[in-house]
């Protein structure tokens, strides 16, 4: 619905995960997501939480352990690993997200342009675009400039302005 630019692809990681959550929030990540994500988590003051690199039975484990009092639960992968080239399984993700009521963000700096029909990304890849929460993505790698960027929704993206 809407979407925000940042100076760089690091401010946006940061702004982003750090004005999101905080500390009745939880947040789990991919063991190999970028260090800006894990950044981010820190500055956020939230629980952290990591799971193996695209082990979705981990991912499951951690989300079933989270007390019900937190409520905030935000999964947060790259879309395509920057150091193997490897996608996420988003439609797994996607699946466990909405079992046990997470949020997602995914950052696709890696993907945007490249992978999908499209090139719109992991999620365009996987058929899941619209059940992503939060399409994170930098401007200096497919599209060759500069900043970062989130797309989502207008209540999202009005809260990150």
């Amino acid at each position: 619905e809407d979407c925000i630019v940042f100076p760089s692809g690091y401010g946006a990681n940061i702004g982003i995960v750090s004005a999101l959550c905080g500390k009745n929030d939880v947040i789990i990540n991919d063991a190999a997501n970028h260090a800006s994500i894990f950044d981010g988590n820190v500055l956020s003051g939230a629980e952290i939480k990591v799971f193996p690199h695209r082990d979705m039975k981990y991912l499951e484990r951690i989300l079933s352990r989270i007390p019900a009092e937190k409520t905030g639960r935000l999964i947060i992968t790259d879309g395509v690993f920057s150091m193997d080239g490897d996608i996420a399984p988003l439609d797994e993700i996607v699946a466990l997200a909405e079992k046990y009521h997470a949020r997602i963000m995914i950052d696709d700096a890696h993907g945007v342009g490249i992978v999908g029909p499209t090139g719109r990304g992991a999620a365009e890849h996987y058929g899941v675009t619209d059940k992503i929460d939060l399409h994170v993505g930098m401007l200096s790698k497919g599209p060759g400039g500069l900043g970062g960027y989130c797309a989502a929704s207008r209540k999202i993206v009005q809260y990150l302005r």
